[in-house]
């Protein structure tokens, strides 16, 4: 049975995760056909980079599909069914502050953890929080999938600002980055695999493994881990210190072995072996620039004045772009498919914790939007760090929506990465001057 189309806003298009994605979108095109692709950047210099190839790529494999490039709020938000926002507030160059700043004061430097995750999760906030007024102006009907980072801060603000609108739905790739890995290692398919998992976006741990036939691999992954080292999916296409990211999963369970952590844990739990191993002058930023981004670009480039895709590479994405797709495959056509969601726990999703704190738990996605799976009592190590981490979060948005310098302050003072009143003023102070062009705060 033929599936209707449907109409998408790629919101910050100027990403060099974008060509991936359409890549995707062409191979998924019969699980989740697309009438038209709407094109969305404020920076038409940024999407320049990328134009020529998604345009080629989409004239080539979806012809019926309809193309708009606009850097116009409601071009792109006025008549669409979904938005896949992956925004980058400041691009790359304040990512590079974000993580260069902290180093200098002997702190993790990260653009999603710790004092730059802070940083970012203050200036995606208002641009978030301005996307979704626009959508709904024009729509009240229009899914929001959400894959902005700092997911949790940004999820949480947007519960806060927007607690009715059940159709923004916040995910994050990496549980699901690391359960294509986990099959890779089982030689089981990706697609059947299913698991228990909770805590907070960036900050959890997989309790369960199975698949839809009922076999049990969670002790054979642990196993696993025990005696080799955990290695991504794509491992030959990762630099050494995504490599060092998934190594440290083994070097947590040495210590305690119940569960499988999330691999942004080690910012938390080995935050000064990180800091030692960083370099201030050359983070993840500057490696993404010269790696990742420099790659795309350069494919990108190939197809500028070509009118077929001979001698170009159709880049794809089995992850974020995957995951993007499916889960808008799994809500338009409400088919109830399983992933890892953020959730509010009004219901009391893990029942000894705070139920105004957004949770990332195991749950299906259709028609009705999140349906999370409960999962009941968490155990007191657990629970300990997470209400750390979740006040930590709940005085972030806090602070961006009362511009409250005291509550930044708190914040930065209770993240495991800082752990220090002093400290925390010093960075937050820089972080502060350095982001005066995307957001301020008063001391009351």
């Amino acid at each position: 049975m033929s599936r209707k189309p449907t109409t998408i806003t790629i919101a910050g298009a100027g990403s060099c995760r974008t060509p991936a994605l359409i890549g995707t979108l062409m191979e998924m095109k019969e699980r989740f056909p697309v009438s038209k692709v709407i094109f969305f950047d404020p920076d038409q210099e940024r999407f320049s980079k990328i134009k020529d190839y998604v345009v080629l790529l989409i004239n080539q494999l979806s012809p019926e599909t309809e193309v708009i490039i606009t850097d116009d709020m409601d071009t792109a938000y006025g008549m669409t069914d979904f938005v896949f926002c992956m925004m980058r507030v400041g691009q790359n160059t304040m990512r590079s502050k974000d993580e260069k700043i902290p180093l200098k004061y002997g702190l993790v430097g990260q653009e999603t953890c710790g004092p730059g995750g802070f940083a970012y999760g203050m200036r995606s906030i208002g641009a978030m929080k301005e996307m979704v007024e626009c959508v709904r102006k024009h729509s009240s009907d229009t899914w929001i999938l959400n894959y902005t980072n700092p997911a949790a801060i940004v999820g949480l603000a947007l519960y806060r600002l927007f607690p009715d609108d059940k159709r923004i739905i916040n995910m994050c790739d990496q549980p699901y980055s690391m359960m294509v890995s986990f099959a890779k290692i089982l030689g089981v398919d990706s697609q059947k695999l299913r698991c228990r998992y909770f805590g907070l976006n960036h900050f959890g741990w997989f309790t369960e493994l199975y698949d839809t036939d009922g076999n049990d691999y969670f002790n054979q992954l642990k196993e696993f881990l025990k005696e080799n080292e955990f290695n991504p999916y794509n491992v030959e296409q990762r630099t050494q210190s995504w490599l060092d990211t998934y190594h440290r999963v083994n070097k947590m369970m040495k210590y305690i072995d119940e569960y499988i952590p999330n691999t942004y844990l080690q910012y938390y739990l080995y935050s000064n072996q990180i800091v030692r191993e960083s370099n201030p002058e050359y983070t993840r930023a500057d490696e993404a620039r010269e790696t990742r981004e420099k790659e795309v670009w350069e494919i990108c480039a190939k197809a500028v004045g070509k009118k077929s895709l001979e001698g170009i590479t159709v880049l794809t994405s089995p992850v974020f772009g995957s995951m993007m797709v499916e889960v808008a495959e799994s809500i338009a056509y409400d088919l109830n498919n399983e992933f890892i969601v953020m959730s509010p726990n009004a219901d009391g999703l893990i029942s000894n914790f705070p139920k105004e704190a957004i949770v990332e738990l195991a749950g299906t996605l259709g028609k009705d939007g999140v349906k999370p799976i409960p999962y009941g009592e968490i155990k007191t190590f657990y629970k300990g760090l997470m209400e750390n981490q979740y006040a930590y979060e709940e005085l972030t948005c806090e602070a961006w929506i009362e511009k409250d310098y005291v509550k930044a302050l708190q914040a930065l003072t209770l993240n495991r990465t800082v752990n220090n009143l002093e400290t925390a003023e010093l960075v937050l102070d820089e972080l502060m001057n350095e982001n005066k062009a995307y957001w301020f705060l008063e001391r009351k």
